[in-house]
């Protein structure tokens, strides 16, 4: 994994805010771009499929952001962490009813790590984090025995050769004039594959299953669900 060249907690907040505020993960969910909201929505289906939860359900978005997701969850109690104080304004403005905490999601508040949930899950959050397997382990010290985690990541390693191809082709600015040409080179400290999210998950929890979005031909997004134990099957 690629560390980043940020050598403090505080280099890494101070830089993650102001990325926050240039890629607002809110507008991106409602994007005028028609493919973009499409795969965007594809995703979201496929992890609220993955997490399964109930009205009952006790339910943690680790790196809420907006809130966005987390809105859509079926859920008796809804809890979300961030680091960035501009996400968690528009989160609780959108969730008034959820407890929201400001925090690093690789150590969580002692009062969030002594609870247990029934769903844990983290939406395009591991790419943007200094230590993702940090993040990986605190979701399953939080989750029950029988309970269910869901990860989502940009399949980094498609989305730049398909970005390059579209580029050779001089129409990737033509379909897509608001997106990065590569986001690894600024938001995205760590380029995920299928191997890499293998890897970062490591034993802390077992896989169930990846699914590529939005289809097995088209991989732009990987979306894993995980299990405190059991046999994986992917």
């Amino acid at each position: 994994m690629t560390e980043i060249p940020l050598k403090t907690e505080e280099e890494f907040f101070r830089w993650n805010e102001d990325m926050a505020r240039k890629y607002n993960p809110d507008a991106y969910h409602e994007s005028s771009n028609a493919v973009v909201r499409w795969i965007e929505r594809s995703r979201v289906r496929r992890i609220l499929s993955f997490l399964d939860s109930a009205p009952s359900s006790r339910v943690l978005e680790v790196g809420v952001g907006a809130g966005n997701i987390l809105a859509q969850v079926p859920a008796g109690e809804r809890v979300g962490i961030d680091i960035s104080p501009t996400l968690l304004a528009i989160a609780k403005k959108r969730l008034p009813e959820a407890r929201i905490y400001e925090g690093n999601a690789e150590r969580f508040p002692s009062d969030l790590r002594a609870e247990r949930f029934d769903r844990v899950f983290c939406s395009e959050v591991l790419e943007h984090v200094q230590h993702p397997g940090l993040v990986v382990k605190e979701m399953a010290a939080v989750l029950r025995p029988d309970g269910v985690a869901v990860i989502s990541v940009p399949n980094e390693k498609f989305i730049n050769a398909l970005k390059g191809w579209l580029l050779k082709l001089r129409v990737f600015k033509l379909l897509f004039p608001k997106l990065s040409v590569k986001m690894d080179d600024e938001w995205h400290l760590h380029t995920f594959d299928r191997a890499l999210l293998k890897q970062t998950i490591g034993d802390a929890l077992t896989i169930e299953r990846i699914e590529a979005v939005p289809y097995s031909w088209l991989p732009i997004r990987l979306v894993a669900r995980l299990r405190q134990s059991g046999t994986a099957r992917d």
